[in-house]
Formats: structure tokens, sequence, C-alpha cells
């Protein structure tokens, strides 16, 4: 093995990364040592490059995480069973405290001591990455490294949504925005026994979202209101649109005792009237990413067909035009950049 990787540095703020020769990470106490095959890109990723968050680290710094690859390293006291040439996945967790009473019960992407990949450490923007034994995830041998990735953080991230939910069968779900998540989250709804009305701007992915399963789909406005009415109202809502209006739509679409699941992460803050939920008892529930159970459940569905991903794929070397087109909104589904 060289002792230098290809990495993608991210240098300064909406600036194209520097593809860069940096030196090849050591495992530590715990950890393994993965060779990157495939990276899913997010748009957490672009949120970061652009500067619309901050990174809580200097930079230059590493993005990226929907990593897939092989174990090529051990460090020392891994898990038993890990070994090298299994092929693993890095999510936007990277590790959870465990000992917190989120911790305790399983939820461990509320625990305020969590790290994430490519946030707080280094992410999966490069040849090798390092990452905690315990924390990987094991990638079924049917699937692909590019089918793979996106299910680590857009796949995952809407099959939490959706189980908050607590949906039944029968029930009436509304997905708000039917890009990469939006179209996991259709496929998980119908999988629970709902029936899926998607909501988008763009036709082309009404046309999407009624192939993976949903009842119909609509552009906002008065028929996609009337449609769900007809229905008797919406029975849980699903924000995958990063836009503060959607959240106003939802008290006219609810049916009494809604649940409302805000994924996305709109840039101005939502305003409501304590009666708009009070005289319906709906419950608002903010939801992000998922745990390492749920990510094992996903590849699982993966596995047996269940949900499949929508993937545009590229090398590495194109990651600055793939940027770029997710950005813009050119893609519909999921980039993956390949090593």
């Amino acid at each position: 093995m060289t002792e230098t990787m290809l990495a993608a540095l991210l240098t300064e703020d909406n600036a194209p990364l520097d593809l860069k020769q940096i030196d090849i990470p050591t495992p530590g106490k715990g950890e393994v040592l993965i060779k990157m095959e495939s990276c899913g890109v997010c748009h957490t990723d672009i949120h970061f490059w652009k500067g619309e968050d901050e990174l809580p680290r200097a930079k230059p710094a590493i993005l990226g995480h929907e990593g897939v690859g092989t174990i090529v390293g051990l460090g020392a006291d891994v898990v038993d069973g890990t070994e090298t040439g299994q092929r693993v996945g890095v999510g936007f967790v990277f590790s959870a405290c465990g000992t917190c009473r989120e911790c305790r019960k399983g939820l461990e992407t509320y625990c305020q001591d969590s790290r994430a990949t490519g946030v707080d450490v280094e992410g999966c923007f490069a040849e090798y990455v390092v990452a905690p034994s315990d924390w990987v995830t094991a990638i079924p041998e049917s699937l692909s490294s590019e089918e793979a990735c996106p299910l680590l953080c857009a796949g995952v991230t809407a099959y939490s949504a959706v189980r908050k939910a607590d949906i039944e069968p029968g029930s009436v779900v509304v997905v708000f925005g039917l890009g990469g998540l939006g179209q996991y989250a259709v496929q998980y709804a119908k999988l629970f026994g709902a029936k899926v009305i998607g909501i988008d701007l763009d036709p082309k992915k009404h046309e999407t979202a009624v192939s993976l399963g949903a009842h119909a789909a609509y552009a906002p406005g008065d028929e996609a209101t009337e449609a769900i009415h007809a229905l008797g109202g919406a029975d849980a809502l699903l924000s995958f649109a990063p836009a503060p209006q959607v959240f106003r739509s939802m008290f006219d679409l609810a049916a009494p005792t809604a649940r409302f699941i805000q994924v996305a992460l709109p840039d101005k803050p939502f305003s409501f009237k304590a009666a708009e939920i009070i005289d319906l008892g709906i419950t608002i529930i903010g939801s992000a990413d998922g745990t390492r159970l749920e990510r094992d459940q996903v590849m699982q569905l993966a596995e047996e067909g269940l949900v499949r991903s929508t993937i545009k794929s590229t090398g590495f070397d194109n990651i600055n035009e793939t940027f770029r087109s997710l950005d813009q909104g050119e893609a519909e589904g999921r980039w993956v950049v390949n090593f």
C-alpha cells in the first residue's frame, strides 16, 4: 500500500475542492482503515461547501459521509469478528457516547456527544478513511457499492422518519420533496401499507414517485389539497423540502392527530399559533439520520429488493462538477462518485 492517498479537500467556502495527495490515516484503538470504493454526495456536503453551515473544525477538511469500501487495516481492540477484506459502509453518524440516556434507549442520533463523519472528523471523499469498528455497517454481497452508498444517509434518514410517523395500513401519507430522500420515503411508506401522495414542483419527479409506488403526485396547490382532502386528510406528513411554506401547508392537509416529521432544513424559522396544533392534536417531530440498527434494516430491505435507489454515478475526479450539479438541482436521485 502506498503512503499517500488522493483526497478532496475543502479549503475555503464556495471554492472548488482541492484534489490533493495527503498521508493515509492510521486506525486508532477500536478503529478500522477502509479503502473507499464509492461515496455518495449529500446536500449536507453542499451546505458545508458553500459555508451555509460552519464546520466545527479547521480547514482543510474532507467532507463525505456515504462511503463504502473494504477494510484493509485494523487498529487495536476492534469489535470481535472484524476482519480485513470485509466490505463496509460509513454513514453520517461516526460515533456516539454510548452511555447517555438517549444512547441507552437506542436513540443514538439524538446523543449530544455524537460525532458526524465529514463534519467533526475527516470524511469519505478520500481513497482511505478510518472509522470505529462498532459503527461501520456491513454491506450485503448482492448490493453494489454504488447502490449501498445512498442508503447510508439518504436511505436511512428517510427510513427513520417514516418509522417515527407510526404509519398503519390504510394511512394517508404525504411526502413533500421527491428528490433522493423523498423517493426512499415513498417506498418505505408503501411497505408499511400507506396510500402515499407525493408533492414536488418538478413534474419528472412525479413520474418517478408513481413508479416507486406513490398513489399520486402533484405540484403544491389546490389540486393536491383537494385530492388529499378527498382521502380524508393526511395521517402523516414528511418534509424533505427545505421550504418554510411546506410547514404552513401541513395545517391545510392534516387529518386530526396527524404526525408531521420535519427532516429538511429551511433557512427561515417556522411560525404557528398554538391553537393550530392543539385543535387537531398534531404531533411535530424532528428527525435526523438513523441508528445503526436502522442502517442494518435498510440494507436488508435493499438486499431483498424492496427498496431501490435512483443513482447518477461519476468518477472521483469529477467531484467539483458533481457538487455544482447537485447545488443547481440538475440531478434526480443521488450522485455517487467512484474511486
